[in-house]
């Protein structure tokens, strides 16, 4: 056997043990990534109704779909399952911009089918993906505004929002916020939007930690 044929055959043994075990240990691994645990038949249920509408023809999820309308792999790190159900209720009324999604005038057992889908993608370990949301990056912050910062990129608010020109347009632009609102108004703004407007269609993120609410507005205060 000459010297390349033996280097040859020995490199796609080793390859092909590497891949083999790269393998059984990514098989190891999914059920605690994918919280195989919980999903319930309501999860199963949520994924026919996905299916069924064709909802992947315009959004994408764990990579899969189109990109006309937003990606929803983690929808509920930003959305809680009040706004989750009325929008899919009835979409343009809680989200009026010029592109709406159609009203599939889901039945209310649908509805809550896809949102315990939603809850169970948005646990998968994905590896941060998809990336956050660009936004637009302040100089000279404090490590607390930066902190708000990154909170405000993670849980989707230039979804709606823009700053400096990067972001949304559903929302109010927030560019120069501090110098129009004090904290006190940005931090309930962020708790319970309903309190400034009963019609908001802004989500609470009241669910968000006191200290990390409080990073935010730290954050958007400063925005001047």
């Amino acid at each position: 056997m000459s010297h390349a044929k033996a280097v040859f055959i020995i490199g796609t043994l080793l390859s092909a043990v590497i891949f083999l075990f790269l393998t059984y240990d990514s098989i190891m691994k999914m059920p605690a990534r994918t919280h195989e645990d919980k999903l319930t038949v309501k999860v199963a249920d949520g994924k026919w109704t996905w299916q069924k509408y064709n909802c992947n023809d315009c959004h994408t999820i764990l990579g899969i779909g189109g990109y006309y309308a937003p990606d929803v792999t983690k929808v509920k790190r930003y959305r809680d399952d009040e706004w989750l159900h009325s929008f899919l209720r009835d979409p343009g009324k809680v989200w009026p911009a010029a592109r709406k999604m159609p009203n599939l005038h889901l039945k209310e057992e649908e509805i809550d089918d896809l949102v315990q889908f939603l809850t169970w993608v948005n646990g998968i370990d994905t590896n941060n993906w998809p990336p956050q949301p660009l936004t637009l990056s302040t100089s000279n912050l404090s490590q607390q505004a930066k902190h708000g910062e990154e909170l405000f990129k993670s849980l989707g608010c230039s979804a709606c929002h823009r700053i400096g020109g990067v972001g949304g347009s559903v929302g109010p632009d927030l560019t120069d916020v501090g110098s129009r609102r004090d904290k006190e108004w940005i931090g309930e703004q962020i708790k319970n939007p309903k309190t400034h407007d009963p019609d908001s269609i802004m989500p609470s993120f009241s669910s968000v930690s006191a200290k990390d609410r409080g990073d935010i507005v730290e954050y958007l205060s400063g925005l001047r």
